[in-house]
């Protein structure tokens, strides 16, 4: 066994269990988080533990690798993740740990453990500033004819839209073939905390939003945009963060933001549950 894996959707508990993971086996973990990985952007994105000098973080003792490495209005991929995270297991494996593997991020996951296809098109200027000039509504629309599971799973994200329809066009072939299941790439055992009360899970979601906006994801975000990040940059499109700049322009009501936020984070669970309960050489660890 090289590494572990605890995947399983938003607010099931899965840093606390890689905790134990790794109180009981030496081991580290490594974030899998594609909204941890933004600098500055700590209360919506739910970090926890501190950031040390050295980049990394420790929570309860424990080191935790890939969150705080990229500016706000930078892009990342699947491909940017399995290159850095290759590089923290290795670091992870030689001081004789086990890299613990921790987060939501589907596609991340399947990506580090299976590869990927690296025929998959790179960012094309052009077709990239064209697509830029549609409405989020428009890039659905248009995604919809090509690639309606990948159409659905980021309808309200406009970067990830442009991504997908860049591959689609580029590519003429699907976001999904891209992600097709080949040899693994690591000894692994992959473990998916699954909610058997996901009504219990919503609520604990709700209030998680709530308590995100009491304790100042709204000046949070406000403190970005002071930076000079535009409110439109990658790590802003994020669930919450989105209506946090509708709300700062006023928009939309506080309360149509807690409304939208918990509404959104609900509908990712959902398709989180979906994601991992398809995955394969996965153990589920029933709460």
């Amino acid at each position: 066994m090289n590494i572990i894996v605890i995947s399983g959707p938003t607010a099931c508990g899965k840093t606390k269990k890689a905790i134990e993971f790794c109180k009981k086996m030496s081991g580290e973990i490594v974030s899998c988080d594609s909204r941890q990985i933004y600098k500055y952007l700590d209360i919506g994105t739910n970090k926890n533990g501190v950031l040390l000098k050295n980049g990394l973080r420790k929570i309860d003792g424990i080191v935790q690798h890939l969150t705080d490495i990229i500016n706000p209005d930078q892009s990342y991929s699947a491909a940017d993740f399995v290159k850095a995270a290759d590089a923290e297991i290795f670091k992870i494996l030689n001081k004789g740990k086990i890299p613990i593997i921790v987060g939501g991020t589907g596609l991340y996951i399947k990506a580090l453990l299976y590869g990927l296809d690296y025929s998959i098109p790179k960012s094309n200027k052009a077709l990239r500033r064209e697509l830029k000039t549609k409405s989020c509504d428009e890039l659905y629309d248009e995604l919809l004819k090509l690639d309606p599971q990948a159409a659905k799973k980021n309808k309200k994200n406009p970067h990830r839209l442009i991504r997908a329809l860049e591959i689609n066009i580029l590519s003429r072939k699907r976001l999904e073939d891209h992600y097709k299941l080949k040899i693994p790439r690591y000894t692994f055992k992959h473990y998916s905390i699954c909610c058997t009360d996901i009504e219990t899970l919503y609520k604990k979601i709700n209030e998680r939003c709530k308590c995100m906006i009491r304790n100042g994801m709204i000046e949070e975000t406000q403190k970005v945009i002071n930076m000079g990040f535009k409110e439109n940059c990658p790590a802003l499109s994020g669930i919450g963060y989105r209506y946090i700049v509708q709300y700062l322009n006023n928009n939309i009501s506080k309360n149509d933001l807690i409304l939208k936020f918990s509404r959104d984070t609900r509908h990712y669970v959902k398709r989180q549950n979906t994601w991992f309960k398809a995955q394969p050489d996965t153990k589920f660890i029933y709460i």
